[in-house]
């Protein structure tokens, strides 16, 4: 499935979750599933800076990190909805 199908198919909430994720996983690639391995390599890149931050002491929001895991669960939601 191309990307800009399944972009089509997002929800209003994983529309938000896409648009507040795009810093981590643009250019969206043309296909669907190299934009799943582009979210959880940037779902990994959040999660290490998020734990570097804590170590040092600074207090740190989930923002982008919800929104990656929210939009990764969406898009693996319609895939497999499409394999069907």
């Amino acid at each position: 499935m191309h990307s800009d199908e399944l972009i089509k198919s997002l929800s209003d909430n994983g529309n938000k979750d896409l648009e507040s994720s795009l810093q981590w996983i643009n250019p969206i690639p043309k296909d669907a599933s190299a934009l799943i391995e582009k979210i959880d390599m940037a779902l990994n890149i959040v999660r290490f800076s998020k734990s570097r931050r804590t170590e040092e002491g600074e207090e740190t929001s989930n923002n982008h990190l919800d929104s990656l895991i929210r939009l990764k669960a969406e898009i693996s939601s319609i895939l497999n909805e499409k394999l069907k």
